[in-house]
């Protein structure tokens, strides 16, 4: 890796307040870092060698990032192939590999998190911080610079840093190396002059008119006429440049990290025996703990990882009926899973993941206490559900509940719903239907008390019927129907227990 050293800004350009103490008249500080040499650090190409990572452009590869070593021997940015050989016969090539740089870039992104809770990756190859609020937190701008340097170094990339109010001028500072802090919005046009056109991010075609007519730095273009500038050139060329003095609104984007646990062991010895392989997974259970508090979340969804020396690993997948963070009782639902899984061989490797992570809600209670003595029989109805299911499958328990209709045949479902508040139709009506009505033997005698039923005239042929219980000679209670029209005719349709 190229050796790197941070930059620095001068303790004497930069007022008091940005080196020690807080800053009390700016809203906004951007601090852009950005890495030259991305695409080379995440192929893992050594920058002491003569290597350039190359892409297509316009149907033909040209080098994007030339090594150090490659600079120093003339290849530079957008040479052919050819042209960049002929300069450096022993130059390798490598093609860009965006997929990696992204990677790269947002485990960065995801360290610069512990410095300020705004960070963007609007910028290309570049990671922009917010660090106004973070100064005072770190000892000011030069301790944060430092440490922020030491921890992109220790990714494994080098990174040119600038700081000012406005994201577009830091990203345009910092891809010129110049590592200038300015700290005053009007002061932008002064410190940004220099730059050369091209640095706007357009291609080449547009700095090459504008050469033409001896305009090559953005000093020159400020020094005329808007107007004129627009009608000639277009009204791009006038936003990039509003946008680099900070005329312009650009506010960027917040990366978001979502919470996410993944951790691995490795066993001392391989085994196939749950005994000797679940203390591997209590280990990691107590670290899925700790950092569910960290994050005040729970998880819906587990997946385990059992490794194996050959083949692939065997894995198992956990689903909550509602989030939870207990660590026994997650446990407890893995050891039902793991009692039934068959190894295809030995474990050498444990592993525990989600991205199914929700905030945690905990139950407040009321002044007498009831609200939370809901919630706790409402929780441990939902893990004895979850257990059963653990144990004897998801699809093998069920919940009947009732529906709203008044026919027998319709009235009760079976349903995933297991919440407390389900509960089955009761009443003067057997659980025990049969699958169809049948007639009645002769010895039941009907007792007293009847039950119409009129119902289901929107979904088919109207359901018409009176009934009632009746008592066979053995004494077992049946539940029996007559319709009006047939009022000597009776039907059996369920059973009591």
């Amino acid at each position: 890796m190229l050796a790197f050293a941070p930059t620095r800004i001068p303790s004497s350009s930069l007022p008091d307040s940005l080196t020690s103490e807080p800053i009390a008249d700016l809203t906004l500080l951007w601090l852009c870092c950005y890495l030259p040499l991305l695409p080379l650090e995440a192929l893992g190409l050594k920058a002491d060698c003569p290597v350039a990572v190359v892409e297509e452009f316009k149907g033909r590869p040209h080098v994007l990032t030339p090594s150090p070593i490659a600079r120093s021997r003339g290849v530079i940015s957008g040479l052919s192939l050819n042209a960049a050989h002929a300069l450096c016969p022993e130059l390798r090539f490598e093609a860009r590999n965006r997929a990696l740089e992204q990677q790269v870039i947002t485990a960065l992104a995801e360290r610069c998190l512990n410095f300020t809770p705004w960070v963007s990756l609007d910028y290309s190859q570049a990671l922009l911080l917010e660090v106004r609020g973070s100064l005072n937190l770190f000892g000011g701008l030069n301790a944060l610079q430092t440490r922020l340097s030491e921890t992109i170094a220790s990714g494994g990339c080098t990174c040119l840093m600038a700081v000012t109010p406005v994201p577009f001028a830091s990203w345009l500072l910092a891809r010129q190396g110049s590592g200038d802090a300015v700290i005053r919005r009007e002061a932008l046009r002064s410190v940004l002059g220099d730059l050369p056109i091209a640095a706007l991010g357009f291609d080449a075609g547009v700095p090459a008119r504008l050469a033409k007519v001896g305009l090559r730095t953005l000093r020159d273009l400020w020094r005329l006429p808007r107007d004129g500038l627009a009608r000639r050139y277009g009204s791009r060329l006038m936003v990039a440049m509003d946008r680099a003095a900070g005329y312009a609104t650009d506010t960027p984007r917040l990366y978001y990290c979502p919470p996410r646990f993944d951790v691995s062991l490795d066993l001392p010895l391989e085994t196939d025996k749950l005994s000797q392989y679940f203390p591997a997974l209590e280990e990691l259970m107590k670290q899925l703990t700790v950092f569910l508090r960290s994050h005040d979340a729970a998880v819906a969804e587990l997946r385990l990882a059992l490794h194996h020396r050959r083949g692939a690993p065997s894995n198992v997948q956990l689903e909550l009926r509602q989030t939870s963070r207990n660590e026994a009782h997650l446990l407890g639902l893995l050891k039902e899973k793991l009692d039934r899984v068959a190894l295809p061989g030995p474990v050498s490797a444990v592993g525990l993941s989600t991205e199914n992570i929700h905030p945690h809600v905990p139950q407040i209670p009321d002044i007498f206490g009831a609200r939370a003595a809901d919630g706790e029989r409402e929780g441990a109805w939902q893990q004895l559900i979850e257990t059963l299911q653990a144990r004897l499958g998801r699809n093998a328990i069920r919940m009947l509940s009732a529906s709203a209709d008044h026919r027998p045949e319709n009235v009760s479902i079976l349903s995933d719903n297991f919440h407390a508040s389900c509960s089955p139709p009761n009443g003067p009506r057997p659980l025990w239907l049969l699958p169809a009505p049948r007639p009645a033997p002769a010895d039941l005698a009907p007792e007293s008390g009847t039950e119409r039923i009129e119902s289901g005239w929107w979904d088919g042929p109207m359901v018409r019927r009176d009934y009632r219980k009746a008592i066979d000679r053995f004494g077992a209670r049946w539940w029996i129907y007559r319709e009006p029209s047939q009022s000597q005719r009776w039907y059996v349709h369920g059973l009591f227990g």
